[in-house]
């Protein structure tokens, strides 16, 4: 079982396994080959083959096996975690704020305006 803390070159021959302890966010890169990876707690499994990537997000045990061939990968942080941190919490906010009723203050001195005339 390996800790990746920083981008690595990774390659397995046909049917060999490997094993990740993830501890952060990870992004799987396939660059040849085809593999198969599982993800603890997670509802289904993925294959990638060559040029396709995938985003880990969380904590956990990662099985990647190489199915048939000879597979070339590059494992590593994801650059882009933060900016996805930043839209999943923007979207909260924008949930929040739609939910609450508000009265413009225009609103509400022209209700109060048209009472006293």
């Amino acid at each position: 079982m390996q800790n990746i803390f920083t981008k690595k070159n990774i390659r397995l021959q046909a049917g060999d396994l490997m094993s990740l302890q993830v501890t952060r966010p990870l992004c799987l890169q396939v660059d040849s080959g085809r593999v198969w990876i599982t993800v603890e707690g997670g509802r289904t499994d993925y294959w990638l083959a060559g040029g396709q990537s995938l985003g880990i997000p969380g904590q956990g045990l990662v099985v990647i096996e190489s199915v048939k061939t000879t597979s070339k990968l590059q494992v590593g942080l994801c650059r882009r975690h933060w900016l996805m941190r930043l839209a999943d919490g923007m979207r909260t906010l924008a949930r929040r704020l739609r939910g609450r009723r508000t009265v413009s203050p225009v609103a509400a001195g022209t209700a109060s305006n048209c009472g006293q005339s």
